[in-house]
């Protein structure tokens, strides 16, 4: 092909994009990421993306990317989308040096522009923001923007070399947050926190532009490394005065002794308990609770909520603590764990026989030591509980070891059989063992 008709090729496909708008603030983004490594390298993020932007996209890679808070694009995946949608015909290097040329993205001196953007950031940062923040706790946290902007704060970095006044915003606004942490008892909910300097009281959601720099800054102020999970996000907005975690964050309780920060019984707890009832504990609501212990220093903690139920309906007429985060372990599980250690109980616990069941057994017993008791977790039980509809998934760790010995039994049992377990054929035993410790003052294992 004579570069005549390239040319016009390419000023085809450049056009095609140029018409829709939705591809505007992408193209934008990877070329100038391109022209500052000279590589098909990195991604572009596209926060609170547009409805032309998910449109547009969503049809090119032809996925679907609606109703997202971030989009994110990698270099690579465009340019191979790119040659399936034109069958090769121009390469994605092509079409970046024509759209930046067209845009005046490129700088002629290509080999400074990653500096100059850079610089820039930093500029921007120590022109309008440290001088605001002066010998406040942000100050530090800005600075420590400035020195791992190429690790911690690259995304942003990134959208600033497009966003300058909207990057500034939002760390603008991170930083007054950071300043104005609660610091009353009990904690408040993010969502009202977020509504006092945003318009929205969703905007510190943490997969967001905001919430994931809010939680970075505090990450810094607490000196901790940044979470890689939600449950560690939550964690860390909680030592900030935070509560989050929505309606899933809860766990089920029946006869639980509890204390309020005054040293008082809790009320809720104590109408419950005089009722024989079980209960659901917030974590908003286990943050305020200063004591927590179950009936003579025992409680029986049980993972599957079908088990749970099963088991607590036929113990009506028995007096003893039963504990469940109801298949789904979380924080607020996890203090009311702490506040059971701290008085002392022993915690028997019934969880899933598979490996994520595993694991999350040895993590609890390696957080609670010897009080921690793995319940039912013998060769037998693991006979009785496997089913031959239910085969392991390949490609598990092989490397995987667990701390507890009964909990290695069922991991070796698990790789020998090559079958996961279901907890519901337990429940009897599960039953009998909670009255042979009302008789006899001691569980079977």
């Amino acid at each position: 092909m004579s570069a005549a008709g390239d040319g016009t090729l390419l000023q085809g496909k450049l056009d095609f994009f140029k018409q829709d708008k939705g591809f505007d603030r992408l193209l934008t983004g990877m070329s100038a990421m391109y022209a500052r490594h000279g590589r098909t390298y990195g991604a572009v993020r596209l926060a609170n993306p547009t409805p032309e932007e998910e449109r547009a996209i969503s049809a090119f890679f032809e996925r679907d990317y609606f109703d997202q808070a971030l989009i994110r694009i990698s270099l690579g995946d465009f340019g191979r989308q790119l040659d399936k949608v034109f069958s090769s015909s121009i390469k994605f290097a092509s079409l970046m040096a024509e759209y930046s040329q067209e845009h005046d993205i490129l700088d002629p001196d290509m080999h400074n522009i990653m500096h100059k953007k850079k610089d820039a950031f930093t500029e921007n940062i120590a022109k309008n923001l440290l001088p605001k923040y002066k010998n406040t706790l942000a100050a530090s946290w800005l600075n420590d923007v400035i020195i791992n902007m190429r690790r911690t704060y690259k995304p942003w970095v990134e959208q600033h070399v497009t966003e300058p006044d909207k990057v500034v915003d939002i760390i603008d606004k991170v930083a007054e947050m950071l300043n104005n942490l609660p610091v009353a008892s009990p904690p408040m909910q993010l969502s009202a926190f977020a509504a006092q300097f945003m318009n929205s009281p969703y905007a510190l959601d943490f997969n967001g532009e905001y919430g994931a720099l809010f939680v970075r800054a505090l990450a810094h102020h607490f000196n901790t490394p940044v979470p890689c999970s939600i449950e560690s996000s939550i964690d860390l907005c909680l030592k900030a005065g935070l509560l989050t975690g929505g309606v899933l964050c809860q766990v089920t309780a029946q006869n639980l002794d509890a204390y309020t920060s005054e040293g008082v019984p809790d009320e809720v707890c104590a109408i419950h308990n005089k009722q024989g009832q079980a209960h659901v504990l917030t974590l908003e609501s286990i943050t305020k609770l200063s004591q927590a212990k179950g009936v003579d220093g025992k409680v029986f903690i049980i993972e599957n909520p079908l088990v749970f139920a099963a088991v607590r309906e036929r113990l009506q007429d028995i007096k003893c603590t039963l504990v469940s985060p109801m298949g789904n372990r979380n924080l607020a599980f996890l203090r009311l764990l702490e506040l059971l250690h701290a008085a002392g109980d022993a915690l028997y616990y019934a969880g899933n026989m598979d490996f994520k069941g595993l694991i999350q057994a040895d993590n609890l017993y390696l957080k609670f030591g010897k009080q921690f008791i793995p319940w039912r977790y013998s060769k037998d039980d693991y006979e009785l509980t496997i089913s031959t509809n239910n085969v392991l998934l390949s490609g598990e760790r092989k490397d995987l070891a667990m701390h507890n010995e009964d909990l290695a039994l069922i991991l070796s049992q698990l790789r020998k059989r090559g079958k996961t377990a279901s907890s519901v054929p337990l429940v009897p035993l599960l039953v009998e063992d909670v009255k042979r410790y009302i008789k006899h003052g001691g569980v079977q294992q």
